[in-house]
């Protein structure tokens, strides 16, 4: 039963007593007063009235307060799960948001490592490269040397052999000694420049030769 048909029921038996007590009311006062006048009569009834309308009102002033009362006790309860339940979404929200700030920040960081150790693979790639061109070059330059060593003695034995024809000095070969005792000192040079230190790039721009001699000299004598 709802609150409006409890009401309906207080009220309906409310009117049931009063009329009761209205129709018993004549009959007892025409047993004991059979003389009285219509006009206590009215006045009577005038009462029981004014009674009647003041049980009704304060009836009726119950039920409406229990009624608010129960109405703002629902109310508050149904708000109260109502922001439960926005609390609890709110929650769940604001988990997957920072799941997924986790797992961005993590892919990201991934990202940067691998970046990171491509540089480093293409750099090693690119120094390989390099050091492969330079073993190339000097391979090349180390085999052209004998080549040029070869040729020189031919030359020698042509110009000892004009040397005699002709019984003249001729300075070539005073030049080749000359030219030899400067290989000497250059080679002394590259190993002390190497000594302390130098590149072979230095080392042959500070004496005017090539790096693939430099390189010869420094295989050469160095392991000596």
């Amino acid at each position: 039963m709802n609150l409006l048909e409890i009401v309906m029921l207080i009220l309906g038996i409310i009117i049931i007593i009063i009329s009761c007590r209205i129709v018993a009311q004549p009959d007892k006062k025409a047993k004991g007063l059979s003389l009285e006048s219509s006009g206590i009569k009215d006045i009577y009834f005038q009462e029981e009235l004014n009674t009647f309308k003041e049980q009704q009102n304060e009836i009726l002033t119950y039920a409406s307060e229990e009624a608010i009362a129960k109405t703002e006790d629902y109310l508050s309860k149904l708000s109260n799960e109502k922001i439960m339940a926005v609390s609890e979404y709110s929650d769940q929200i604001l988990e997957k948001i920072t799941k997924n700030h986790e797992e961005v920040v993590f892919l990201y960081n991934m990202l940067n490592h691998k970046e990171k150790e491509l540089k480093e693979t293409a750099k090693e790639i690119q120094n390989s490269q390099r050091k492969a061109k330079e073993i190339i070059n000097y391979e090349n330059e180390k085999d052209k040397e004998p080549e040029k060593d070869m040729v020189k003695p031919k030359k020698l034995d042509i110009q000892a052999e004009n040397i005699k024809r002709q019984n003249v000095k001729v300075p070539a070969i005073e030049e080749e000694d000359n030219n030899q005792s400067t290989i000497s000192i250059n080679n002394t040079e590259i190993l002390k420049l190497y000594s302390q230190g130098k590149s072979v790039l230095d080392i042959a721009k500070q004496l005017g030769i090539g790096q693939g001699e430099v390189k010869l000299v420094i295989d050469l004598f160095s392991d000596r």
